[in-house]
């Protein structure tokens, strides 16, 4: 009977092996903000947006694409809005594995004629376009030009756009076809690049040729300082670099949004842009004719009575959202980053309708207001603070700049459902006054019991002007602890965890360029300054990263995120702290852009640990984690699991509830006193000392319910 145990347990832990993790993305717990339900909490957040539409889904009705400059991350929305009625957007990121790699820019536009949108975007010091492929809802693109070319006056030239900008893609002069309007390097004056493929192949293509030296007979010097009436027709004229050289306002700095705008839809396009040192966005109306472009004034601050104002780098999005002919207009900020934390990346998504003639501002943060946005940087843990036996959602920002400078903060999310259904309600943006104690930014949350009080605390890691700080919070209270850890350095990221399975909590730095410093128990000899071997992975960086028996199989699983937004994974081994990565496409779905943090905890109480990432946009995306396990199918009945049973080395044990427990022999002596164990965190105990033979384990749970499970050491 022993043997047929040990051969069961043999081909268990085989088919654990062999299955390999597996995610997916969760958005059924739903969030209120004390008001109502979140539409889309699960989200990520927004920070400086840009917007276009696609039909993602083959039902006819155009959706959108949200692209995010501060992460370089891509977002798909549904688009349910009400015909000529109420807009709706619900987030959906099945779509968005379906998409190639984006950077710094992204338009949708048909160019060849196929009524799909294909995409346009950022390649150096240009264009790189992707055909749109799909087939019914199955949305599919494939590369077609790694760069643009045009026809210049002396030849084929590379068809610029700064990484900085975003050019005008679409029909400028009524052919049909796609024309592209970019601002040369100097960021003075728009150069037309005319789509010949038409005219030369009788199909619609890309072949484009430079019209003249400038379109539209005007000079942008500065944030109001455009000079009008500068012929820019002859090849050579040297009134446009006489006129954009000597202006006493002239622009520093390159960085353009531009956008064409036909509310009257006589075909001729006007014009919004705005310049990355400035506030304001500008409209330009069009007096000129297809063929001829002409401009002669500016509004300087539109829409006249809702005008636009950022801190820098404004950018507009005229989009037909409801289907009703009519655009509405998207605004947001166009930085890359937040210097100086000038931008509020809560509030940073505009929408207007247009009414009766005018443009009508409907909402400062669009989208925004409908889902988990601490502003920028989210770092989240889930962790039962208030002991009720369920897990709360603690989300710790990169900080928001107030009245006394910019200081970080933790969002606390209660969790007021079940164990199995968790439902949030926010309760406050700064848990424990952590903005007041300390001035502080870039926050990173874990779990960890730093203290050794037999149960997890808070861990949170924040920047200083003097370096990186330890705080602490234990459950049941809100109160915030300093812990003194010497040997960090600026942009260290320090976690504890039991890395090496010996009962002990050990100490692992993350370091700005991607290696892991390992130190030994008392956190101050270092054992290794690249644990892991994360320096020779040439082709990814590491940026955030997390332990723990995901599987269940008594190893520690390692999963990270590199500086992409890439998800890896790979097993521990603990003896030598290699890691052996596992190849699976299905990892390679998920992307999760730049500056992400992620952590692993049980939210859904399965069993089973779940991914929660937080995002740079400021939200937070879950990974559900989806492997077939008959341990954790088995918890919700069960108060104790113990696997492998019989063991030679280790067992581990896992329990419905939080409480305590011992391991005694049969004459009834004590082999391991009492010890805290938190519900549905396996613990792995060491064996590997202990005489041969049967021994019982007794657990005491929470609410004082005694189990006892047979545990043989073989």
């Amino acid at each position: 009977m022993k043997n047929l145990v040990f051969l069961f347990l043999l081909v268990f832990s085989a088919q654990i092996l062999g299955q390999g993790l597996q995610f997916k993305f969760n958005q059924d717990i739903n969030v209120s903000n004390g008001k109502g339900i979140l539409k889309n909490p699960w989200a990520g957040g927004l920070n400086a947006v840009q917007f276009t539409q696609i039909d993602l889904n083959g039902d006819g009705t155009e959706d959108v694409l949200a692209f995010d400059r501060t992460n370089q991350k891509l977002f798909t929305y549904i688009n349910k809005s009400i015909q000529g009625g109420t807009i709706s957007l619900i987030y959906d990121p099945i779509y968005e594995k379906n998409f190639p790699f984006i950077e710094n820019w992204l338009i949708a536009c048909d160019y060849d004629g196929d009524k799909r949108k294909d995409l346009f975007t950022s390649t150096s010091a240009g264009v790189k376009v992707f055909r749109n492929i799909s087939n019914g809802s199955s949305i599919k693109f494939d590369i077609v030009s790694e760069a643009l070319f045009s026809e210049g006056f002396s030849g084929k030239i590379n068809l610029y756009v700064a990484a900085s900008d975003i050019p005008a893609i679409g029909d400028l002069d009524g052919d049909g076809d796609t024309d592209i309007l970019s601002f040369e390097p100097g960021g003075h004056y728009l150069e037309f690049h005319n789509n010949m493929s038409v005219e030369k192949t009788g199909l619609m293509g890309l072949q484009f040729q430079k019209v003249g030296d400038c379109w539209g007979n005007f000079i942008h010097n500065d944030c109001r300082d455009i000079l009008f009436g500068v012929p820019c027709n002859a090849s050579g004229n040297t009134s446009i670099a006489l006129n954009s050289n000597l202006s006493p306002y002239q622009t520093m700095h390159t960085g353009n949004s531009l956008n064409l705008l036909d509310l009257n839809k006589d075909g001729i396009k006007d014009l919004l842009f705005g310049h990355v040192t400035c506030s304001n966005l500008v409209y330009m109306p069009n007096t000129g004719t297809l063929n001829q472009a002409k401009f002669l004034k500016a509004d300087f601050d539109y829409p006249i009575k809702n005008p636009v104002s950022v801190p820098s780098f404004a950018a507009a999005f005229p989009l037909d959202l409801n289907g009703d002919g009519q655009m509405e207009l998207l605004t947001s900020t166009n930085v890359a980053d937040n210097g100086g934390y000038i931008q509020d990346f809560q509030n940073s998504v505009s929408l207007f309708q247009f009414e009766k003639g005018d443009w009508v501002l409907i909402s400062k943060n669009y989208l925004q207001s409908e889902m988990i946005d601490v502003g920028e940087g989210a770092s989240c843990v889930w962790w039962d603070g208030d002991q009720d036996g369920d897990l709360d959602l603690y989300v710790g920002n990169a900080g928001i700049r107030g009245p006394t400078g910019v200081r970080a903060s933790i969002f606390y999310y209660e969790n007021v459902g079940s164990n199995l259904k968790p439902e949030l309600i926010f309760k406050t943006d700064d848990f424990g006054g952590l903005s007041k104690l300390i001035q502080g930014t870039d926050i990173q949350l874990s779990l960890s019991d730093l203290i050794s009080s037999g149960r997890r605390q808070l861990i949170i890691s924040i920047q200083t002007f003097l370096g990186p700080e330890i705080r602490y919070c234990t459950s049941n209270t809100s109160e915030i602890k300093q812990y003194k850890l010497a040997g960090l350095s600026s942009g260290d990221r320090p976690l504890f965890m039991d890395w090496n399975q010996d009962g002990q909590i050990d100490l692992l730095v993350l370091e700005k360029s991607g290696r892991i410093r390992s130190y030994d128990n008392s956190f101050s000899k270092t054992l290794s300054a690249d644990w892991g071997g994360l320096s020779k992975k040439t082709d990814w960086v590491l940026q955030s990263f997390a332990l723990a028996d995901a599987d269940l199989d008594g190893q520690l699983d390692f999963v990270g995120i590199d500086k992409l937004g890439r998800l890896h994974v790979g097993i521990l081994d603990p003896k030598t702290s290699l890691i052996f990565w596992q190849s699976d496409a299905n990892f390679e779905f998920f992307n999760f852009g730049q500056k992400a943090l992620i952590s692993i905890s049980d939210w859904n109480q399965d069993g089973l640990m779940d991914l929660s990432i937080g995002l740079a946009t400021g939200g937070v995306q879950l990974l559900q984690n989806t492997f077939k396990s008959e341990l954790s199918s088995n918890v919700e009945n069960s108060s104790i699991q113990i696997w492998p049973n019989p063991s030679k080395e280790y067992v581990q044990i896992m329990t419905n509830d939080s409480g305590m427990y011992e391991v005694i022999d049969f004459t009834g002596k004590k082999i391991m006193n009492n010890a805290q164990i938190e519900k549905l965190v396996p613990v792995r105990i060491d064996v590997s000392r202990v005489s041969k033979g049967v021994y019982f384990l007794k657990f005491t749970s929470s609410k004082n319910q005694i189990s006892l499970r047979k545990m043989v050491v073989d």
